[in-house]
């Protein structure tokens, strides 16, 4: 064999090795498999990008008084509102009615009396979105989430939570993947606020709360956009025994 062949030899092995190491596929010109060779890119670069309209950010503004999600909100057409309590605890109704923030119509309110019997039930005060009957809301295309917030000085809640479900903090029964110290949600603390105010969350910034709840794989919250369930203002006086007037208020709720 002439040196010029075994220069070209090498330089065609050495190239062949190379392309093998990117994950080309190297078929013959003309073959079947020809098409294989088509464009060698990462997949994830012809990717058509999601462009979301800010109409479709908004979750909610309750401005026509109904229980439901904004209609166009992105992925979830058909979110409901819910207001609850337990432990024999009620919630005035209705829950969405006039005085919104910065002048708008309407808002959810939540209030009345919180009896608290100390017995480990932990009664609360929650107002719910739950952006799909059945399944999981995909929130990956988003950044964050925003909304404003009233808390006047008669509400005597103990606690106050912003939190946002997934699977794995919530038990089987609720939809969850969660068999063992469930409910520790990533979220954000709340405190009283008098008048209106905005609040406003990376996803990176919800944290779960310290020191309880079963394990969360990986551990931030930024790995587990595609499994949300709801969002929920919870205010409770946790296992303390009283009688605690309940007030706050929720509105312009959206994605950013």
């Amino acid at each position: 064999m002439s040196a010029s062949k075994m220069v070209f030899n090498v330089l065609a092995i050495s190239f062949v090795l190379s392309m093998a190491g990117c994950g080309a596929v190297l078929v013959n010109e003309g073959s079947k498999q020809e098409p294989l060779t088509d464009g060698l890119k990462n997949p994830a670069e012809s990717k058509p990008t999601v462009v979301v309209s800010a109409d479709q950010k908004i979750i909610s503004n309750f401005e026509d008084g109904s229980p439901n999600m904004n209609p166009q909100l992105y992925g979830a057409p058909a979110g409901k509102w819910n207001a609850f309590s337990y432990a024999g605890n009620t919630i005035n109704m209705p829950f969405i009615v006039p005085g919104g923030a910065n002048g708008t119509k309407m808002a959810a309110h939540i209030s009345g009396t919180l009896v608290n019997k100390g017995d480990g039930s932990y009664p609360a005060f929650t107002l719910q979105g739950m952006f799909k009957d059945s399944g999981f809301f995909d929130a990956s295309m988003f950044q964050g989430i925003q909304y404003y917030y009233k808390c006047p000085a008669d509400d005597k809640a103990t606690a106050r939570r912003f939190s946002v479900t997934i699977a794995a903090t919530l038990p089987t029964s609720n939809g969850g993947t969660c068999t063992d110290a469930c409910y520790n949600h990533f979220g954000a603390d709340l405190s009283t606020t008098g008048d209106w105010v905005l609040k406003t969350y990376a996803f990176s910034d919800l944290k779960r709360q310290p020191g309880w709840g079963s394990p969360v794989n990986p551990p931030d919250f930024t790995d587990h956009l595609t499994e949300i369930k709801t969002i929920e203002w919870s205010h409770n006086s946790q296992n303390t025994a009283g009688t605690y007037p309940i007030d706050y208020w929720v509105d312009e709720v959206q994605f950013f």
